[in-house]
């Protein structure tokens, strides 16, 4: 991918620096002839080389500043290269390396230039955050340069353009176009002192293009499209008059067709896309034909032709996966994917208009499968892996890269573009082959490397008899509900926005905290069960269910929402719950018969008292009175060393312990257990990947999940898909932090059932004694506060002037409806 903004920071060495025109130019054309004749490979370790070289003569020299600023300037030309190649988390790699080597050399320009690389390079990974943080650190870097210099200027003008547009991403559009109107001022002012030098007003000038076309894109998304088209026109006129090319033609015409779309005039809107699409094509600019095909797709779509759509969504997604492809970090390939979702859920759209449900559900299950790969990274990939597998698969995919950057660049001719469109044909096919051959060794290493999902034939295949499964996809506008049985398929869409979803489920489970109103629950409990289950009855044969929830609904206790007739849903089926129907596959595989070897850990000791978990010592013990071969671990024994060396060869891995869910780091997600030798004491996602199992079941009894900010779940789908992995088909885990006392007598009930139950009706047993007030000991349930929470049963009046403790009884969902299960329920 050649990202439209690169030429920017191409211009930034000259004014920053102060590097003489030719040397400049020699450097820049090096660069490009690398990339060009696709030596990525060899152009990142000569200017890695050069970079270490630099460092190490500047740690003895007496003089060190030159050689700071020779290293971040390699530095910068290999995140430049690598940003240009479409390989954006060696871009941000060595963008680090360039900030670490331009803050020792104590010069603002060239930390200034380190800076803006990498605030490109997080703003495409779209890692806002981190990028905002970048963008105050340049302005407290400008603050101190004398006022009114040309230096000053010119690098306000970058901030106001950085700063301009992710007020448009905050949708403070006024604001945006404010700071984006000043940017282009400066830029025209600067413009007036480069005249004489041709090749500092040709860079300039792209500047300034760039400068136009943010604040058009200020104004269109502010709804002012007239004034919009304007600057757009404006921008088209100095592209002409100045003979510029690439990158802007692609770009302008796909933001021309953008004002048109929303315009909704699409005649034009499309003859401008296929234009974008056409240059993109013929440069292999993936970008470019993300964006077009994308468009045409929904053009299409809004004027009546969904099958026609089809094909261009396809391509879309083609693109966007093969970009995502090259993203190592697990944190930066979602926030990509996210970026990217609509042309997944417009396909949806347009096969479900055009009456093709079984197509959408798959292309639901495609969504799911892309999304947790970019939780996972390549981190996860080394885990059950052969050595040299992931190296391969880079080598490869580092082939397909440099092909396409070779494609990209306007100098090539025809007949070399014709030569390289048969090298990435061939290049694709080897990489195909790769994952075919890695496919025969293990199919579920490659689901952890490639798109791998089942087709609704196959989820059918895999289901058991009498057993139905629904699966949701939350849209911005719906939810799309596909009922899934042996021998048939129902497809119902549920119009509820995803924004108030989000509510409804927020406040569905702040009323579960909420003991002394229980009617507030029931409220919302039953709205969530007439929009989401009500639909789909009549469609339901089967005797167990299966939900396989998406985004928000992760969070969702479907199996306590209360019906119209005053039940739960759990009081009429057994519920479980997988991440992706594609699952089936694995978790079937991987059911195992008996086995009363249990390993349990309970109330690990953590340093810290307010984790003390008293009945989580009790509930591990209760494991063992249930079965007699568990070996037990409390306080300092259960370690996270023991976690890993003793849990091989056990049937059942019980975990009375928290454990720490991270949204914004899904494989940082830990389960908490004391510290011992070089462990410490979190045993992180990450390292359950590379776990070898056998165990039937693995229960974690004390997630802490946190009721701020709904997450879309892939940290506890993380979580739970990584035990899978390692070997276990059945994880039993909490949607809330719980109260350690009702989960000992539930966990009680659950081992005892276990011994002649499946596991689904073993828990629904078990959560059902505590719905009915059944079999309750009272040396569980007389317990110490926590969480606000008096002696269990109790809680205190909202109203500050009692302190007369209300009587909760066991039967509310606090207690019984945070614990799932998910994967195999036999």
């Amino acid at each position: 991918m050649k990202p439209a903004v690169l030429l920017l920071s191409f211009s930034l060495p000259l004014v920053a620096i102060g590097c003489s025109v030719p040397k400049y130019q020699a450097t820049q054309a090096a660069y490009r002839q690398a990339v060009v004749r696709g030596e990525l490979k060899e152009a990142l370790a000569s200017y890695e080389a050069q970079a270490r070289e630099a460092e190490k003569n500047a740690q003895t020299s007496l003089f060190p500043q030159q050689y700071w600023l020779a290293g971040a300037a390699a530095y910068r030309r290999a995140a430049d290269a690598a940003r240009e190649a479409g390989q954006l988390q060696k871009a941000i790699t060595y963008g680090e390396k360039t900030l670490e080597m331009a803050e020792k050399s104590k010069d603002p320009g060239n930390l200034f230039s380190a800076i803006h690389t990498l605030v490109l390079a997080y703003r495409q990974v779209r890692n806002f955050d981190r990028a905002r943080e970048l963008l105050e650190r340049g302005v407290a870097v400008v603050k101190k340069l004398p006022a009114n210099t040309d230096p000053r200027a010119i690098w306000e003008s970058i901030l106001y353009m950085h700063l301009g547009n992710d007020l448009v991403r905050r949708r403070e559009y006024e604001k945006a176009i404010d700071l984006l109107s000043l940017s282009v001022y400066l830029q025209q002012n600067h413009m007036t002192t480069v005249r004489r030098n041709p090749v500092w007003l040709n860079e300039n000038r792209t500047e300034l293009i760039l400068r136009l076309t943010n604040l058009a894109n200020a104004y269109r998304r502010a709804g002012r499209l007239e004034e919009s088209a304007a600057q757009y026109q404006l921008a088209f006129d100095y592209i002409k008059e100045w003979g510029l090319k690439y990158p802007w033609e692609g770009r302008l015409y796909g933001d021309i067709g953008e004002v048109h779309f929303e315009q909704k005039n699409f005649p034009q809107a499309l003859e401008n896309f296929q234009k974008v699409l056409s240059i993109g094509e013929s440069r292999q600019i993936s970008g470019d034909i993300r964006r077009a095909t994308g468009r045409i797709g929904d053009i299409l779509r809004r004027t009546g032709k969904p099958v026609e759509a089809v094909p261009y969504y396809q391509k879309a997604i083609q693109q966007i996966e093969s970009t995502r492809s090259l993203l190592e970090s697990e944190e930066y390939r979602q926030s990509f994917f996210e970026g990217e979702l609509r042309p997944y859920t417009n396909m949806m759209t347009a096969l479900l208009s055009a009456g093709k449900q079984e197509e959408a559900f798959n292309y639901s299950e495609r969504a799911r499968s892309r999304g947790f790969l970019d939780v996972l990274g390549s981190k996860v990939q080394l885990s059950r892996a052969k050595s040299g597998l992931l190296e391969e698969e880079r080598e490869l995919q580092e082939r397909i890269a440099s092909i396409k950057a070779r494609l990209s660049d306007e100098t090539e001719g025809e007949t070399e573009r014709s030569v390289l469109r048969k090298q990435l044909a061939e290049a694709e096919r080897a990489y195909s082959a790769f994952l075919a051959r890695v496919r025969k060794q293990d199919k579920e290493q490659v689901s952890l490397m490639s798109v791998e999902p089942l087709t609704l034939k196959e989820v059918q295949e895999f289901l058991d008899p009498q057993t139905t499964l629904v699966e949701y996809f939350v849209s911005e506008r719906d939810a799309f509900v596909w009922v899934v049985e042996k021998d048939k398929l129902q497809f119902v869409t549920v119009e509820l926005p995803r924004e108030k979803l989000a509510s409804l489920v927020k406040d569905l489970r702040e009323s579960i905290f909420t003991l002394g109103e229980k009617d507030k629950f029931n409220e919302a409990s039953a709205f969530l069960y007439k929009q989401l289950l009500e639909p789909l009855l009549p469609h339901i044969t089967g005797k167990e269910l299966i939900i396989v929830p998406h985004d928000v609904l992760h969070y969702l206790p479907f199996h306590a929402l209360v019906g119209s007739d005053g039940r739960y849903l759990i009081e009429k089926y057994p519920v479980y719950y997988l991440s992706s129907a594609s699952l089936l596959q694995f978790v079937k595989e991987k059911r195992k018969a008996g086995g009363e070897k249990v390993l349990a850990f309970g109330n690990p000791d953590l340093g810290d008292p307010e984790k003390n978990l008293e009945y989580a010592e009790l509930e591990a013990k209760e494991v063992k009175a249930a079965y007699p071969e568990s070996t037990v671990y409390i306080r300092k024994e259960a370690t996270e060393e023991k976690s890993k060396t003793l849990s091989a060869n056990r049937d059942i891995l019980h975990f009375a312990t928290h454990a720490q869910l991270n949204e914004d780091d899904p494989l940082s997600s830990a389960v908490l257990l004391a510290k011992e030798g070089k462990e410490d004491g979190r045993l992180e996602v990450r390292e359950i990947f590379r776990m070898d199992l056998k165990a039937k079941l693995v229960v974690l009894s004390g997630c802490e999940t946190g009721l701020g900010k709904l997450s879309t779940g892939d940290e506890l789908v993380g979580l739970t898909r990584a035990f899978i992995y390692a070997g276990t088909p059945s994880v039993v885990a909490s949607l809330w932090n719980v109260d350690d006392s009702s989960t000992a007598h539930l966990m009680a009930s659950f081992y005892r059932n276990l011994k002649t139950m499946s596991k689904v009706e073993a828990l629904r047993q078990a959560q059902l004694e505590l719905i009915r007030g059944e079999g309750r000991r009272s040396d569980m349930l007389a317990r110490r506060g926590v969480g606000g929470i008096g002696k269990l049963g109790e809680t205190q009046k909202s109203d500050s002037r009692s302190q007369d403790p209300i009587s909760v009884s066991t039967s509310h969902p606090y207690f019984w409806a945070p614990f799932i299960l998910v994967g195999d329920g036999k």
